[in-house]
């Protein structure tokens, strides 16, 4: 018969400071990216609902280029969208289709000196 000695339960250990700390700079690193580059993302959402209000069966066959150009800068003042449209938009024409191409970067501070850039892109082609 083996004998087992019971010495009674084990104490529980909980993080130490160092663990704390390194969970806090995580955290507060997650926390401030998304505060600084989820603003980019939904200004970007702005560009696809302005591209989703165009009038898909006139912007061929009725709309002009500066008419389409028109379009959104009225939808990108009332939405209050701060990157000028001269820097970020073509529209392309020819005889079959029209293309509507919006292509622009936006660089965003993080911390110290890491920046990042996003990129975003656009593009809707209507017969």
């Amino acid at each position: 018969m083996s004998q087992h000695s019971f010495k009674g339960p084990r104490k529980q250990h909980g993080m130490t400071m160092w663990g704390w700390l390194f969970v806090a700079i995580v955290v507060g690193t997650v926390i401030t990216s998304l505060l600084r580059l989820g603003p980019h993302y939904i200004d970007f959402r702005i560009v696809q609902s302005v591209s989703d209000r165009l009038p898909v069966d006139e912007v061929h066959k009725e709309m002009s280029r500066a008419k389409i150009l028109e379009h959104y800068k009225k939808q990108f003042r009332i939405e209050g969208f701060r990157i000028p449209l001269k820097e970020m938009m073509t529209v392309e024409r020819n005889r079959e289709q029209t293309t509507v191409d919006i292509n622009y970067e936006v660089r965003e501070h993080l911390f110290f000196n890491i920046d990042v850039v996003l990129k975003f892109s656009e593009q809707r082609t209507y017969n």
